[in-house]
């Protein structure tokens, strides 16, 4: 019994043994495990961390380099001419009892007037020359010598500038300073970026020198957005505010690919919201050695006036028997231009100029402004379900060509087929039409063109929650013809808005009294 009792606690001393080392090698392995893992952890940490870093002094090397070729603009410019101002009372000349009077009421005209300033940022592209680049707006205030510039270097100096050439259809200006030891920018190439690519803007926002914000492209080839006629700007998230215009949009190499020159904004914030807009560098390019000669930038044009065909929505080509959306509309077409003398018409759609294609309007506006006047093109047109070439010989652009206001087109008057007078609804896309009359044409604006426009269809009433509504027709407008077909009475309108029809996509033309213009419109039934 005592033998067996001493076999059992044998064994028990064993066992606690075997716990007791067991335990002790656990707490070895899971402390060289944790501790690996740790030490990977830390090593992953650095890792990260080297990357973050990198990118840090990439972002340092750039700001680095372009920083010394930023400049800070400042012009004054003479107050305006006062107009209407009406004789007054000098108060020194009248008795003491009476001067403090008059000098209290005063008319604040006669006050001295302060002169007009204005900030803005440049960049130095030329060293030996001082040659820099900036927006038009911020110089536009002083022309032909009535003012003066002021460019602050990046070392504080403080130098007066001249107007080299100034373009005001890219808002573009070159000045010149004489000054040594300047750094120039390098220009880059805008059209290798693309969208997502990381970038910088540097500037003198609300006149604080040497800012500088990064983002990314955020869009490219962006148009109708600012009062200039040649737009094709790149986006981004890069800040931008007041103070910004003139300065460069920069790649990760420290070139040049924009000059920055707007933001989108309100009346409430009036500042940075994320998106911002730059001209960019090929354009510099296309237009700098005019500039630097001081010469007028000749551009070449048609006239007309285009719309890219997929700007109305999926389905509008098929409305001209096109299986596809790619091409540029003709909405317009202006007297004694070379699209008119080549027999050029509304709704022809131009697939090609000069055998490249045309995909949509601001390409098409660039190829011709690029286009030397006197040069003979080529245009591939679809017109009446058929595709043709029209030969046209482009002319130099007028001065005052996107000042010009409604049409300069002629069109003859539809027919009245019917002659029904009274207003009809059409509600397939929520209108109602009536013949225009004398007493309609005055309460839309069309009495002094009563002659040419009497008897086409006015629409009189747009429902709010139509389809006419959603794709911009309102009241006043007037309807010139469907699917290319002139429509002269609401019998005609009707057919040719018909349910089969809308489902398939209609192409409307009316007259507003901004122009002639093409809507799109889109039944389901």
């Amino acid at each position: 019994m005592a033998e067996s009792n001493n076999k059992w606690l044998h064994f028990l001393l064993v066992m606690v043994v075997l716990v007791l080392v067991g335990m002790y090698f656990h707490e070895q392995i899971i402390g060289s495990v944790a501790y690996a893992v740790e030490k990977g952890v830390r090593e992953a940490d650095k890792e990260h961390l080297a990357k973050v870093e990198a990118i840090s002094q990439a972002f340092r090397l750039v700001a680095r380099q372009v920083k010394p070729t930023v400049v800070h603009i400042t012009t004054t410019a003479k107050p305006p001419e006062r107009r209407g101002r009406r004789p007054q009372i000098d108060p020194k000349q009248l008795p003491e009892p009476f001067r403090e009077f008059f000098e209290e009421f005063q008319d604040p005209r006669l006050l001295p007037q302060r002169p007009r300033e204005g900030t803005g940022s440049g960049v130095i592209i030329d060293a030996e020359a001082g040659y820099i680049i900036t927006n038009n707006h911020v110089v536009s205030d002083v022309e032909d010598g009535q003012g003066r510039i002021d460019v602050r270097l990046p070392d504080g100096r403080k130098v007066k500038a001249d107007v080299v050439g100034r373009d005001d259809k890219t808002d573009l200006a070159l000045l010149r300073i004489h000054a040594d030891k300047l750094h120039a920018i390098t220009i880059g190439d805008s059209d290798n970026m693309e969208v997502g690519d990381w970038v910088l803007a540097i500037g003198s926002p609300f006149g604080l020198d040497q800012t500088v914000t990064q983002g990314i492209i955020s869009a490219k080839g962006r148009s109708h957005l600012l009062e200039i006629p040649y737009e094709d700007l790149i986006q981004t998230d890069a800040a931008i505010n007041p103070g910004n215009s003139g300065g460069p949009l920069v790649n990760m190499r420290g070139e040049m690919i924009g000059i920055n020159t707007a933001i989108a904004t309100n009346s409430l914030t009036r500042g940075y919201m994320g998106v911002g807009f730059a001209i960019p560098s090929k354009t510099i390019k296309e237009i700098l050695t005019s500039l630097k000669e001081g010469k007028e930038i000749v551009r070449g044009y048609l006239g007309v006036r285009i719309v890219s065909l997929d700007a109305y929505g999926p389905g509008f080509g098929k409305t001209f028997g096109l299986d596809h959306d790619e091409g540029v509309l003709v909405e317009d077409v202006f007297d004694d231009t070379p699209a008119a003398k080549a027999g050029l018409k509304m709704d022809d759609v131009i697939l090609s100029y000069d055998g490249k294609p045309t995909k949509e309007a601001t390409q098409l506006t660039m190829m011709v402004t690029k286009t030397s006047p006197g040069t003979k093109i080529e245009l591939k047109v679809w017109r009446d379900r058929k595709e043709m070439t029209i030969p046209v010989t482009i002319e130099k652009q007028p001065r005052d060509f996107f000042t010009w206001g409604g049409r300069r087109g002629e069109e003859g008057e539809p027919e009245d087929e019917e002659g029904e007078s009274g207003p009809a609804e059409i509600a397939t896309i929520g209108i109602a039409v009536e013949v225009l009359n004398e007493e309609l044409a005055k309460q839309y604006g069309w009495e002094d063109e009563y002659d040419e426009v009497k008897n086409l269809l006015v629409v009189t009433e747009v429902d709010p929650i139509g389809e006419a509504q959603a794709q911009g027709l309102r009241p006043g407008d007037l309807i010139i013809s469907v699917q290319g077909k002139e429509v002269g009475s609401v019998a005609a309108l009707k057919q040719a808005l018909s349910e089969e029809v809308l489902a398939e996509g209609a192409r409307l033309r009316a007259r507003t009294t901004a122009g002639y213009r093409t809507f799109f419109l889109q039944v389901e039934k």
